[in-house]
């Protein structure tokens, strides 16, 4: 079944296209996403999240201050440790792509009556719980 995989083909195409129209490089998207829902978390933590190479974050995490979309605060605690934050233009972004979300899974559901939302809610619930039981990807 290539169903799931070429919906979601759609919907990362969807997300580039987001992206570009809201200016920034597809490559941040996870990172404000992730930092929206995780405001002050390290780099460390957003590479595991999402399995990319610490190297990786940091070298998108200085485009991004650069270009004010975060803000780096030094743990108090442990200097070497540092706290990323959306800034209000990176929050801003976070909430056109939540809403850009939101008006994709109204598009889809629109399409559906109340009993099939749910049934399709219910199977890809299972599917997603399905792969999160696999041990390799």
């Amino acid at each position: 079944m290539m169903a799931v995989g070429m919906t979601h083909f759609v919907w990362e195409k969807c997300n580039r296209a987001e992206a570009a129209r809201l200016g920034v490089p597809e490559s941040y998207l996870k990172l404000i996403l992730f930092l929206s829902r995780r405001p002050g978390a390290g780099q460390k933590e957003i590479a595991e999240s999402a399995h990319v190479s610490t190297a990786a974050v940091n070298q998108t995490v200085k485009e991004m201050l650069a270009v004010g979309l975060l803000s780096k605060e030094a743990d108090e605690t442990d200097r070497r440790r540092s706290h990323l934050f959306l800034t209000e233009k990176g929050a801003g972004i976070a909430e056109r792509m939540r809403q850009s979300f939101e008006d994709r899974d109204a598009r889809i559901t629109a399409a559906l009556t109340p009993e099939k939302e749910r049934e399709l809610i219910s199977l890809l619930d299972q599917a997603r719980a399905c792969l999160e039981e696999e041990t390799v990807c």
